[in-house]
């Protein structure tokens, strides 16, 4: 794809490519806290699944090598001179945290399943596997997108993707609220009155979530090319 240079500086602010190395590192703790966190819950909650497919090992392990990464690129100046290598790895980090929560509500349907039919480990494995298939083609398609909107240059200056994002989505339409609110009183509901209909109710909030989750991915080809700026054009390097 043919790169529009104009188009690349003006990503300035929708992309923060100019995102201080500094504001990274400090961002990176909290980021590492609520990694921590996840791996410690999830620990406990695969544990309910039929099966031997615990993954608190590979998440430990991953988690330690970050840690190590993080620790090298810790000190001021290998932080910015290192600053692209720096935002890869946040990146990188970031999606770990997305795919964590895709794989806590993802699984949490099969817990709440499970009250009503049987869930066998031989399922799980499947459901493990369709579950790496569909990040890839979520990915795929998100990748597409951001290509798309790229070259209609929905990323120009005073854009309306540029103005949304700006929002910050603090002004939400009214019926957004109004939606959220009779979910919560159907969520009310079904506690008490229970049986089958709980069940669907959780299952829905699940794939709710899942379906936010999901939508962290939409900025992983945006966020990689802002990467690919960052070692291209020499102007996206930030001295501190």
């Amino acid at each position: 794809m043919k790169i529009d240079l104009e188009q690349v500086y003006t990503l300035e602010f929708t992309m923060r490519l100019r995102h201080s190395p500094m504001a990274i590192r400090s961002s990176q703790k909290l980021l590492f806290l609520m990694i921590v966190f996840l791996a410690w819950i999830q620990g406990t909650f695969m544990e309910m699944l039929p099966g031997n497919i615990n993954i608190t090992k590979i998440d430990w392990i991953i988690i330690s090598v970050a840690a190590v990464i993080y620790l090298i690129l810790y000190p001021k100046k290998i932080a910015v001179k290192f600053q692209n290598l720096q935002y890869i790895f946040d990146i990188l980090c970031i999606q770990l945290l997305m795919f964590m929560w895709i794989r806590f509500f993802y699984f949490s349907m099969f817990i709440f399943i499970d009250r009503e039919i049987e869930i066998t480990a031989q399922i799980i494995k499947i459901a493990y596997s369709f579950l790496f298939i569909l990040w890839l083609f979520v990915f795929l398609f998100f990748c597409f997108r951001f290509r798309k909107k790229l070259r209609s240059g929905e990323f120009r200056e005073n854009s309306k993707l540029q103005k949304r994002r700006s929002n910050l989505g603090l002004k939400l339409p009214k019926g957004v609220y109004i939606a959220i609110g009779i979910y919560f009183a159907i969520i009310l509901v079904s506690q008490l009155i229970g049986g089958i209909i709980e069940t669907v109710v959780l299952c829905s909030l699940v794939v709710v979530g899942l379906v936010l989750a999901f939508s962290g991915l939409s900025l992983f080809p945006e966020h990689l090319f802002t990467a690919y700026c960052k070692f291209k054009f020499k102007e996206f390097h930030i001295e501190e």
